[in-house]
């Protein structure tokens, strides 16, 4: 029984070209084409649910359509293309009941529940599941719920439809979430019990470097009129919003970088000034980061799993270096902003600690200590299925 993923992949409206720096999200009906390719390793392929003719190779910039060579298909349960007679495949085909022999039932695509009877290659009658859902695979209508999508075009239920089956993959909104998909099409859902699920070892284990960069879940704020005018991302630092002349549409800026709020440009992830709040632990290798404080530069977060942790602040007379891991005396303050965005701008406050607090430019602070020790990864557990 397939879990429902719908409202992962929801489409909000058509996305407009992306500035310069960017990646532009690749949308098919309800299906987030670029949000999957995160919670995949590099190099994975998905199918496509507008056509047969092409697929999806996951890289690290996101998602490059790949087309099949003349007469071939994309066989998602293969992850390769294959002579189209052998491929069960209806996507963008004009009749689905085409190369089809004897008596066979396909689906209607964008539907979860209807059919179509195909007698050799021609569509001879059609109907619909009650109370349960059409499976392709089975031909037969099985037991199991839908949620047909409001989004115009195809829609899919869950990832497993375009995924290779026994492929685990992680969640766009929880890090401790993963995904199996059983070789009947259905999906079962696990949690990684005392860390993250690491998309790149597609296994459980501790995300030591914090990088758990697949959360791209957020709300998409309210209409505009402005075209071409971007703001950003107040959850995830390495995305912005991009209005294209009557709402606002979410962009990811590539790998590694973050929307810069001065700039309206995508830049490298330590230059940049984003959006107060956002989740500075997107892409850092280290366990404490600053938080973005343009005033005193005092405050950071601990880093868990990709995660930031409740703000925390440094002692009277001291900013926060992200580079060592440690509150230092503002003296090095004007030095350290100017190539870290999170603090450009920041000033010592007006009250300061007395000399005698201070030993010149050493830290009289320790640094932050991790409670998230690193341990071996351990795979998946693989008892999923419903009994």
């Amino acid at each position: 029984m397939a879990n429902n993923m719908s409202g992962i992949y929801l489409l909000a409206s058509i996305l407009c070209l992306a500035i310069g720096g960017s990646v532009g999200q690749i949308i098919e009906g309800n299906f987030n084409v670029t949000a999957a390719c995160t919670t995949v390793k590099t190099g994975t392929t998905i199918g496509s649910i507008l056509s047969c003719d092409y697929y999806y190779v996951c890289t690290q910039n996101g998602p490059v359509q790949t087309n099949c060579p003349t007469g071939y298909s994309y066989d998602y349960k293969a992850a390769s293309c294959s002579p189209s007679s052998s491929v069960s495949c209806y996507y963008g085909m004009a009749n689905p009941c085409q190369g089809k022999v004897g008596d066979n039932w396909v689906p209607v695509i964008g539907t979860c529940r209807q059919w179509v009877y195909c007698k050799n290659d021609v569509a001879s009658g059609s109907g619909t599941c009650v109370n349960s859902i059409f499976n392709p695979d089975t031909e037969s209508c099985v037991y199991g719920t839908c949620t047909e999508s409001l989004t115009s075009g195809p829609n899919i239920e869950n990832l497993c439809q375009v995924l290779k089956p026994t492929s685990y993959f992680g969640s766009t909104s929880n890090c401790a979430i993963y995904y199996y998909c059983y070789p009947d099409g259905s999906m079962g859902q696990g949690v990684c019990p005392n860390g993250a699920f690491v998309v790149q070892q597609g296994a459980c284990g501790y995300d030591t470097n914090g990088n758990c960069d697949r959360i791209t879940d957020s709300p998409v704020p309210n209409t505009c009129d402005s075209s071409g005018e971007t703001t950003g991302n107040n959850v995830t630092c390495g995305d912005y919003y991009y209005c294209d002349g009557s709402q606002y549409v979410s962009k990811s800026c590539s790998i590694g970088q973050y929307y810069d709020t001065l700039t309206s440009q995508c830049t490298s992830r330590q230059s940049a000034t984003p959006a107060e709040g956002c989740n500075r632990c997107q892409y850092a290798n280290a366990p404490f980061v600053n938080a973005v404080d343009t005033e005193y530069c005092n405050e950071y977060y601990y880093c868990n799993n990709g995660v930031q942790g409740t703000v925390n602040t440094c002692p009277t007379g001291y900013f926060f270096n992200e580079a060592s891991q440690g509150c230092f005396p503002y003296v090095g303050l004007s030095i350290y902003r100017a190539n870290n965005g999170a603090c450009s701008g920041a000033v010592a406050p007006t009250t300061t600690p007395s000399p005698s607090t201070t030993e010149g430019s050493k830290t009289t602070t320790p640094a932050p200590k991790s409670t998230l020790a690193p341990t071996s990864t351990v795979a998946p557990t693989t008892t999923l299925k419903p009994a």
